[in-house]
């Protein structure tokens, strides 16, 4: 579950016609004159284009759609999402076009979209229009409590240790949390200041209990055999604080001072519906 996702221009078509020109009409000898040859090009390409539609979706079930998209709206992601957080405030009612949604990069492999649409009107948490274009929370978004935020801070860990980025780096840790059997509410990578992956996690549970189980399973657990470095994330910033000399390392505070300016926060951006001429 992951970073901001940006959306592409337009939703890539599920069914691509492919019809090869044909010149000039076949003589009367038994073969399909010109016009039947192209109208049966048309279905062939139509139905192939079916198969590996049908053959796509079954790779993917409607759990799997949800996931991401309650993930997208939840109350962790929701308010860090520059994007999704302002074209949700730009509706009256909060509709986001399920389109956009759909143009998402870790979106692209559920299609066809309609079945993209009918996996969300299986959500709990979402609502999908009768017309099946738009989609928003069923319970609009409330700015959390200061007990709220200490809660998620204390449920929490770091680890560290995952290598090199990959192209599914994102996927591959989140199934590697999901295996211990744990409600996860969100993993989010850490980088650097030029977006370079640490090879670390703040991983947040659902419960404080579950982060607790976490934290005490041994042996500890390895990622591909890598040793890992497992914290709960208020003795993580303990450390960091002990090492940083409680205000020693100047440079490290103008980091992180000018880390937490470009840091979106949409409740301290103000609430206001703003509409998009």
């Amino acid at each position: 579950m992951s970073e901001v996702e940006k959306p592409v221009e337009s939703v890539e078509k599920v069914e691509e016609k492919v019809e090869e020109p044909v010149e000039k009409q076949v003589e009367s000898t038994g073969e399909p004159k010109a016009e039947e040859s192209k109208e049966e090009s048309k279905e062939e390409s139509k139905e192939e284009s079916k198969e590996e539609s049908k053959e796509e979706e079954q790779k993917f079930t409607a759990e799997d759609v949800i996931r991401q998209v309650e993930f997208y709206f939840s109350d962790t992601n929701l308010p860090k999402d520059k994007f999704l957080w302002r074209t949700v405030q730009s509706n009256e009612q909060g509709w986001v076009s399920i389109n956009t949604i759909a143009s998402f990069n870790r979106m692209k492999k559920f299609r066809p979209i309609s079945f993209v649409t009918e996996s969300l009107r299986k959500s709990e948490l979402l609502e999908v229009s009768e017309n099946g274009e738009l989609l928003k929370r069923k319970q609009p978004i409330l700015e959390p409590k200061e007990t709220d935020k200490q809660l998620r801070f204390q449920k929490s860990v770091y680890v560290k240790g995952f290598g090199e980025e990959t192209e599914s780096i994102q996927e591959d840790i989140e199934k590697w949390f999901s295996e211990f059997g744990y409600k996860i509410n969100e993993v989010r990578l850490r980088r650097d200041d030029n977006k370079k992956f640490k090879s670390s996690v703040f991983v947040e549970f659902d419960t404080l209990e579950d982060s607790q189980k976490f934290l005490e399973i041994s042996p500890k657990p390895k990622y591909n055999e890598n040793e890992l470095l497992i914290l709960s994330k208020p003795a993580y910033v303990e450390m960091k604080a002990q090492n940083s000399n409680f205000g020693g390392d100047k440079n490290h505070h103008k980091r992180s001072n000018n880390f937490k300016k470009r840091k979106f926060n949409g409740f301290k951006q103000g609430n206001k519906r703003q509409r998009k001429d």
